[in-house]
């Protein structure tokens, strides 16, 4: 016999938004590893959590005094994390990428850009960080001309995660209204892996649909990524446990009322129980809108292997607590059972025996390998 929970209903009789961190799951305590990775360019402190206000203007040091270097790397990669990262999880997935990234004999510099993404894991702290991630982008912006001023024959590429998507293409939109284009060969590539924004977010019509669902108000990204970006990337996943929709089959086996032993749950994820509409991270674009001709969706969940624990810290990365679904005692279960399950996966996998190597790149082997077969 087999028992689906049908979610939907489910959550038509319980109190969402008693359910915390946004839903069912539950996160370690850390995901950071015991040695930091040292490029990061923090804005920590700019933003209140509790209201998302902005009670100081950050002055970012320049990448060149970040990386401690009086010459020009050639070639430069922001890392930009998402929701809920404490500064250590973002030194953490900082380090993660370079490693990945070395791992597929691409050694580049990365400087982690850590902003106050660390609110309350409930709904009033989910639109707080997006808010925070959207008045974010002018700091990131700023950070970025800089650089291109002190280098400006250099590649700059960034990476962005969850989340840190909506900081990246806020920077975007700011250097766009003030007049960059490709000629300026200010961002050289872009990729989002597993966006937390709205599949329509970049669209090249439609601009004010976007602005009615961002705060502060924020267009449509087409018109910007076309002028701003020379490639763009949108990686997406369709299994991805934070944004897609999910059937979670595991073993029953201490009920021995399950006559097969397995139960399947049918819920939403996090994002779909708070927004509107599907995230751009899970399944691409929207197929009615128009995108730039220098925009590119990929599926890569094959990239993103079924391994539970990311970072090699406190196990699961994302786990489920069945208490949520009306059972009436606690039952955490660990959702990542299957290829593309996990959220944290895309900046590849640490090593078990040892937490300072790569033993999984993740998605980050095809951020080289497209890097690499770049044209212009």
């Amino acid at each position: 016999m087999m028992i689906r929970i049908k979610s939907l209903i489910i959550l038509s009789a319980l109190s969402l938004w008693s359910i915390q961190v946004l839903g069912f799951y539950s996160f370690p305590e850390s995901h950071a590893s015991t040695q930091s990775y040292p490029f990061i360019a923090s804005t920590r402190g700019s933003f209140d959590l509790a209201d998302g206000t902005n009670i100081q203007q950050e002055n970012l040091p320049s990448a060149l005094n970040i990386l401690n270097n009086d010459n020009c790397p050639g070639e430069l990669t922001i890392y930009v994390h998402g929701v809920w990262a404490s500064e250590q999880e973002a030194e953490e997935q900082t380090e993660r990428v370079f490693l990945s990234l070395l791992n597929t004999d691409y050694d580049i510099p990365v400087i982690g850009f850590s902003w106050d993404s660390n609110t309350a894991k409930n709904p009033t702290g989910w639109n707080l960080a997006k808010v925070i991630a959207n008045q974010n982008g002018q700091n990131l912006a700023n950070f970025i001309l800089e650089f291109k001023n002190q280098c400006p024959n250099d590649d700059l590429r960034i990476i962005a995660h969850s989340l840190g998507s909506k900081v990246v293409l806020s920077a975007i939109q700011s250097l766009y209204e003030i007049g960059i284009t490709n000629a300026d060969n200010i961002v050289k590539s872009v990729h989002l892996l597993g966006a937390a924004v709205d599949d329509e977010q970049v669209s090249l019509d439609k601009l004010q649909e976007c602005v009615n669902i961002n705060d502060p108000p924020l267009p449509c990204s087409g018109e910007a990524i076309e002028s701003v970006v020379s490639n763009f990337y949108n990686f997406y996943d369709s299994e991805d446990n934070m944004l897609a929709f999910e059937e979670v089959l595991f073993d029953a086996t201490p009920w021995n009322w399950f006559d097969d032993n397995f139960l399947s749950v049918t819920y939403p994820s996090p994002y779909l129980m708070t927004e509107t509409d599907n995230p751009l991270g899970a399944y691409g674009k929207q197929s009615e809108i128009n995108t730039p001709e220098n925009y590119q969706d990929y599926n890569v969940t094959a990239y993103i292997g079924n391994e539970p624990d990311s970072d090699k810290v406190n196990g699961c990365d994302l786990e489920v607590n069945l208490r949520n679904y009306g059972w009436l005692i606690d039952y955490y279960y660990c959702t990542i059972t299957k290829t593309g399950d996990n959220h944290f996966g895309y900046m590849g996998y640490r090593s078990e025996t040892n937490p300072q190597t790569i033993e999984d790149t993740g998605a980050i082997e095809l951020v080289a390998e497209q890097w690499r077969n770049e044209i212009n």
